[in-house]
């Protein structure tokens, strides 16, 4: 009698490696892809937080301790597409660093109630105090990249997002103004060359943009779309995620993020 055989055939074990390995494939990608869509969402949270901190920092009162009473911390200046940082070294390409200055001032001598006339008596602080006790205003100059590589980009595909936003208190009214500038001012390498713009720099707002809303690259008040892109600088082709900093937003709640491709408003979206 015939012995009955329980084992299996080459062709059986081949066919359950196969099928094994198919598996296997299918949940590491799915695990990839998780991860990655985390990621990216917390790159998305963590830029939106940064800009929600700018405006719970602009709306807390905080005095210069320069021994001059009567000054006091405004607001905060953001700075995108810098080239070097304010210790004169380059940022690598492909890198993204945002600087944050304080904007510091008094109330006596601005001029009206407008926004635009109260910024003439204020300044930017862009030095660290001197061991000497030098008449600079103290301060720490804050910086921001974007993380999991991520890039932080205007509506237009593969191009990081430049240009100046104010975030204020308007010493006669006590309201938070946001406005925008397209022109990307190069404090870090103004303050490194010790140029002939250094003493403009320190007066930024009365003296290196114009107020005049009216020009180009004048402080206005619009909506600015952040597109996130998640594969970094230089990248097309992709879906990016909008956070939007809303016209003249006056605290944290100004900052949305707009769903990714169902919600209409999204300007990031490739056309």
């Amino acid at each position: 009698m015939k012995k009955k055989s329980f084992g299996f055939t080459l062709i059986e074990v081949a066919f359950f490696i196969a099928i094994t390995g198919l598996l296997f494939v299918g949940i590491i990608a799915g695990t990839q892809s998780s991860i990655w869509q985390q990621r990216y969402n917390d790159s998305v949270q963590n830029f939106a937080d940064f800009l929600r901190n700018i405006y719970a920092e602009a709306s807390s009162i905080q005095g210069v301790s320069d021994g001059r009473s009567d000054k006091a911390i405004y607001g905060k200046m953001i700075s995108f597409g810098q080239t070097v940082r304010l210790d004169g070294t380059n940022i690598q390409d492909g890198q993204q660093v945002i600087f944050v200055y304080d904007v510091v001032g008094d109330a006596a001598g601005s001029n009206g109630d407008s926004i635009y006339d109260a910024l003439a008596s204020l300044k930017v602080n862009v030095l660290m105090k001197t061991e000497n006790g030098g008449a600079e205003y103290a301060g720490i100059v804050e910086s921001y990249t974007p993380i999991w590589g991520a890039a932080i980009e205007g509506t237009v595909p593969g191009t990081n997002y430049g240009g100046t936003i104010l975030v204020v208190r308007n010493p006669n009214t006590g309201l938070i103004n946001t406005l925008v500038s397209k022109k990307i001012i190069n404090v870090n390498e103004e303050m490194k060359n010790k140029s002939d713009n250094y003493e403009k720099v320190k007066n930024l707002l009365a003296s290196v943009l114009s107020l005049d809303s009216r020009q180009e690259n004048a402080f206005k008040v619009q909506n600015i779309d952040f597109c996130l892109n998640p594969y970094g600088t230089g990248q097309t082709g992709t879906l990016r995620r909008d956070i939007r900093l809303v016209k003249n937003a006056r605290n944290a709640s100004g900052v949305e993020i707009i769903d990714l491709v169902n919600d209409s408003r999204n300007a990031c979206v490739n056309k």
